[in-house]
């Protein structure tokens, strides 16, 4: 089965969006604009305040380093729609408002940014 095609955009600071649906514990789906980060080798890292509104598990605070240095975060076990089907992941509280996509969800697929048309493509 043929995986499915997420189009994406470059907003006016030069940064590749791609949309995530992530799956409240009620079912509920909320959208979000997800910043791609190459440098990021999780999954999936959401405001805290989404992160603890979807109901999902927590799993604790632990040690990350952003950037030049260390913070707390905590860590939950979210439910993402990045394909046809749902699927649990690691998803990070973060600091920031932006979520940020990183190299776990985008393993085994093409990634095209490109810049002259301002389109992502995640395939």
């Amino acid at each position: 089965m043929q995986s499915v095609r997420i189009r994406g955009r470059i907003d006016e600071l030069g940064r590749a969006l791609l949309p995530v649906t992530v799956i409240a514990s009620d079912g509920v789906e909320v959208e979000v604009e997800a910043s791609v980060s190459l440098e990021f080798d999780g999954a999936l890292a959401v405001a805290e305040e989404l992160a603890r509104s979807m109901g999902w598990r927590c799993l604790g605070a632990r040690r990350v380093v952003v950037g030049f240095q260390t913070c707390l975060m905590d860590h939950y076990i979210g439910t993402v729609l990045i394909d046809r089907d749902p699927q649990n992941i690691v998803v990070l509280g973060g600091v920031s408002k932006t979520a940020i996509i990183g190299q776990r969800l985008m393993i085994g697929r093409k990634l095209t940014i490109d810049y002259p048309t301002g389109t992502v493509l995640l395939e």
